[in-house]
This record gives C-alpha cells, sequence and structure tokens, in this order.
C-alpha cells in the first residue's frame, strides 16, 4: 500500500515576534525553505583527482502571503525597527509545522531570521495583493514530535 505524501494543507507557517504569534499572518500561499551549502573542489600536485568538501553557509527561505487586515503594516513596522535599530533586540521567528498523515508532527524552526525587502504587488483590479517576503537565517532547527 502506497503512503499519502504531505500536501500544503497540512503545514501550518508561524510568524513569530519576541514570543508572540503575528497572528493575522495567516493568508501564506508558499512557503520555500533552502538549506544553503557550498561544494569546494581543490587540486594537488602529485594527486590525480580533486578532493571535494562542503560548508555550511545558513538557510534561507521565502513567502507570499496576501492579506485581509492592516496587521501586515505592523510586522513591517517591527522590521523596519529593527533594521534601523531603533529597537535591535527585536527577534522574528519562523516555524513550519508539518502534519504528516502516519501522525508524525515535526516542525522546522528557523530562529532569529534577518528580512530582505517587503514589496508589495496589486496585479490588476480582480487580484488580491500579494506580499513576498523574503529571509535568512544562520542555522536551523528540527524538533521531532
Amino acid at each position: 500500500m502506497a503512503s499519502q505524501r504531505i500536501k500544503g494543507q497540512e503545514v501550518t507557517i508561524l510568524i513569530v515576534r519576541d514570543s508572540v504569534l503575528e497572528a493575522e499572518l495567516f493568508d501564506i500561499m508558499n512557503f520555500n525553505a533552502e538549506i544553503m551549502l557550498e561544494q569546494i573542489a581543490q587540486g594537488y600536485l602529485g594527486e590525480k583527482t580533486e578532493r571535494h568538501d562542503d560548508v555550511y553557509k545558513g538557510t534561507k527561505g521565502d513567502f507570499e502571503m496576501h492579506t485581509h487586515s492592516q496587521d501586515w503594516l505592523t510586522f513591517a513596522a517591527a522590521v523596519k525597527d529593527r533594521a534601523k535599530r531603533n529597537t535591535p533586540d527585536a527577534i522574528f521567528n519562523i516555524s513550519a509545522v508539518m502534519f504528516y498523515p502516519n501522525g508524525q508532527t515535526p516542525t522546522m524552526l528557523f530562529p532569529d531570521v534577518k528580512f530582505g525587502a517587503l514589496p508589495v504587488n496589486i496585479g490588476s483590479r480582480t487580484d488580491y495583493k500579494k506580499i513576498k517576503i523574503d529571509f535568512v537565517c544562520d542555522d536551523f532547527e528540527i524538533a521531532f514530535a
């Protein structure tokens, strides 16, 4: 019997600022994370092939969302305030909670993320406003449940 694969409807993305859930930021359409690794190759005299290694360079990701209230502007203002060092100790964490059909519920935690530009797109009269948010962090954690 084939096992069922996880779908987006079984993944919840949570954005937390200073241990408080950004409760109104839940209209997330897609989410991407990339564990950044770099391959290194070095050749040496007298050897017939190169030696290889890899280096971990952090984690990055992005997501797109719609909004249904002005609360995303509070989030954007808090991101800007941290970047301007008005509130340099603000910490943003992002979690991806996955509810697998077999009952497993691992969580990927992206702690103390830093954000890039916060572009807003309103394509046309009939399109929803869309915001794309990209982030980076030094490391990620996995909590297995």
